[in-house]
């Protein structure tokens, strides 16, 4: 079986619909997907970002006109758009969504222990203006964490032990074994893809980011890596009985230096995660995130992918 990834969205529109069309262009078959949050924020199309999101879960027959209009009004050749839409047909029903922060903060529900920037805080009043009741809805019914028992997986935005707080993981040693309670638990939040390994006995990293160390994960990377290599994709080779700690990075906002939506692939079979980068158009989303009003900065977090 193989499991989709995909993490903080945040409006984001092109590239969501990147992610699919890279997956038809590689002839992945995605048997299931897995959402860690915040499909909302940042960006300048919450509305049709939840559409798509709500469908994979749902599969809701009613919402496949409104898909097609939205992937149509995307600047994409004709061909691009019926194997994107044809892709996301295919994930119906097939979802397993939680909530992230900024979902919670667009329909009044903040965090209590995590105060969002400025320009965060901006962007998340003005989706809160423009998102449909319906979208709301959806936002409102979504659980703090899944689990997905048949195959030892978990689905949280944050952290497992305090969901619904949102503290960044600035550092990995902050977890331990005994507060991942199943063999992958899934997440997203930083924006930053990471793998790790949690043993019993010690904390041992299995892949990571590889970005500059001061920027993240200090202590982890200088004590436990023995290359500071910037790799764009990476592949993790999962153990039995050991526990891992798995982010995909973002698809609309990533952070880790490389402006392409990032994703990952679970295959079961072959017991490994991979993480993938799609390419779209970054100077395009720009240009709209800035038309709907956007703070510049987060605008332009969106070509430089930090």
């Amino acid at each position: 079986m193989k499991f989709l990834i995909i993490s903080d969205i945040h409006s984001n529109l092109e590239a969501l619909v990147s992610v699919f069309s890279d997956l038809h262009n590689n002839n992945e078959k995605i048997d299931r997907v897995l959402i860690p949050g915040d499909i909302v924020g940042y960006g300048a199309n919450p509305n049709e970002c939840c559409v798509i999101v709500r469908f994979l879960k749902s599969g809701k027959s009613s919402l496949k006109n409104e898909i097609q209009t939205i992937i149509q009004e995307i600047d994409i050749n004709d061909t691009d758009k019926k194997n994107i839409t044809d892709h996301i047909f295919s994930l119906s029903k097939k979802a397993v969504v939680v909530v992230g922060n900024h979902d919670r903060e667009v329909i009044g529900q903040p965090s209590l222990c995590s105060m969002m920037a400025a320009s965060a805080g901006a962007a998340a009043r003005l989706t809160t203006k423009v998102l449909h009741k319906t979208n709301v809805r959806f936002l409102e019914s979504l659980w703090f964490r899944k689990k997905l028992r048949g195959f030892g997986i978990e689905l949280v935005h944050s952290t497992p032990d305090y969901p619904q707080g949102y503290l960044y993981i600035k550092n990995a040693s902050t977890l331990k074994y005994e507060l991942l309670y199943s063999s992958i638990t899934f997440s997203g939040h930083t924006h930053k893809p990471a793998a790790y390994l949690y043993t019993k006995e010690k904390r041992n990293i299995s892949a990571s980011v590889f970005i500059p160390a001061d920027q993240f994960d200090n202590r982890l990377m200088l004590i436990e890596r023995s290359s500071m290599e910037r790799l764009e994709t990476f592949d993790v080779s999962l153990k039995s009985g050991q526990r891992y700690y798995i982010n995909p990075g973002s698809v609309g906002q990533p952070r880790d230096g490389t402006p392409k939506a990032s994703y990952m692939i679970y295959d079961t079979l072959a017991n490994q995660v991979s993480l993938k980068k799609a390419a779209y158009n970054t100077e395009a989303v720009k240009k709209k995130v800035l038309k709907a009003g956007i703070p510049f900065d987060l605008a332009d977090r969106i070509v430089k992918g930090i």
